[in-house]
């Protein structure tokens, strides 16, 4: 019998506790549906769940720590009340020496302009622009910066801040605008050196016109002085500014009358004298062009020779433009292997001839030995065909 009311005794205490814990899970529901208390309930299939708002910001807390982004949290003025580790990073200090200090430490001075515009009190819309940082040892960092404002109790105002590191961006821009620069002036160059051909193509031209065996004794020394250079080992540039100046060297001819030009007979003494004065007038002629190689040189001495004996000013030796002694080599076995007015075509094996015996007295070495092996070991033959350049 006592057992049994002792029994009875236990189950009443115990159904109160239930009673009691039931009325404060009611009384905190009530307070969570009320908002009295930071909790969520949620509804689903196995009922109503709890879940506590206490320390629910630590996940935001992990992100912002972890984003690539800076984060900051400022006052109007630029206090700053929190950063994370990012943006510690983007100005190499310690963060427990940015949280604290003003933003504007670490910005470059000709940029606190724009930082006072987006953090105006007018401003209600999310700011956005670009700022450059200054880091602890002096470096600039180029970012881009979203701020929001955000109300804090009834009056007060703070921004948040995300600050994007544009390093890498500048730098690609700075490539891409490096390479449009490079493509732009490539395109320039390409429109040029068009224009300068062109110039050339029309004072060829202009030669051919009055007096076709001169025009077709330029193009075939354009043939071969460049095969020279090139077996020399010259830089392509040089090769094409050498191939232009041969296809118009002869150009002063067009001062000179026709008649004599094509005088089936030996010239007289005051006649060739005459046909001297070519390599002035040719180079009074192209000098006022500018072009980037030196062809109105290259034109004036390709008559030069290297013991002094040429014509018009008896340089010697090296006193020669290279290319106006590769032009004076073509020049000389281009006319004996071709018919000339008072004569028929000598052949190349006398061209050749001639300026082996000529060689380091009239004619640079290196570039008869490089001639002679042009058309004795590599097959070079001239193209008698019509001018390209009609």
């Amino acid at each position: 019998m006592k057992a049994s009311l002792k029994s009875q005794a236990k189950l009443s205490h115990e159904v109160d506790e239930l009673r009691t814990e039931l009325q404060e899970a009611h009384a905190t529901l009530d307070a969570i549906r009320n908002g009295a208390v930071d909790a969520l309930v949620v509804s689903g299939k196995s009922g109503e769940q709890i879940f506590s708002l206490i320390n629910t910001d630590q996940p935001y807390r992990i992100l912002l720590e972890e984003m690539s982004e800076g984060a900051l949290t400022v006052t109007p003025d630029g206090l700053i009340l929190f950063s994370n580790k990012r943006f510690a990073e983007m100005v190499k200090s310690p963060l427990k020496n940015v949280i604290g200090c003003n933003l504007q430490k670490w910005l470059d001075p000709e940029h606190l302009k724009i930082l006072e515009s987006l953090l105006s009190e007018d401003s209600k819309e999310k700011h956005r622009g670009e700022l450059l940082l200054v880091t602890v040892n002096g470096d600039r960092v180029p970012i881009y910066i979203s701020i929001a404002k955000v109300r804090v109790g009834k009056e007060a105002d703070i921004f948040c801040l995300v600050a994007t590191d544009l390093t890498e961006v500048k730098h690609i821009e700075a490539i891409v605008a490096a390479k449009k620069m490079a493509l732009a002036a490539l395109t320039a160059s390409q429109e040029l050196q068009e224009s300068f051909e062109e110039s050339i193509k029309a004072i060829a031209n202009t030669v051919e016109s009055r007096d076709e065996y001169t025009a077709g004794h330029m193009r075939r020394v354009g043939q071969l002085a460049p095969a020279i250079a090139r077996e020399l080992g010259l830089s392509e540039e040089t090769i094409h500014g050498i191939e232009l100046a041969s296809t118009i060297h002869d150009v002063g001819k067009i001062s000179i009358p026709v008649e004599i030009l094509t005088k089936p007979a030996k010239l007289s003494k005051v006649e060739y004298l005459l046909i001297q004065t070519h390599t002035e007038a040719g180079y009074d002629i192209i000098k006022k062009i500018k072009f980037p190689w030196p062809i109105a040189l290259l034109i004036l001495q390709h008559h030069e020779r290297m013991d002094g004996s040429g014509y018009p000013q008896g340089l010697k030796g090296e006193e020669i433009l290279l290319g106006a002694r590769i032009i004076a080599v073509a020049d000389v076995i281009e006319a004996m292997v071709s018919r000339r007015p008072y004569r028929s075509e000598l052949g190349i094996d006398a061209a050749l001839a001639e300026i082996r015996q000529g060689r380091g007295t009239l004619y640079d070495p290196a570039v008869v030995d490089a001639c002679v092996l042009l058309f004795e070991e590599k097959g070079f033959s001239f193209a008698f065909s019509p001018s390209p350049l009609s």
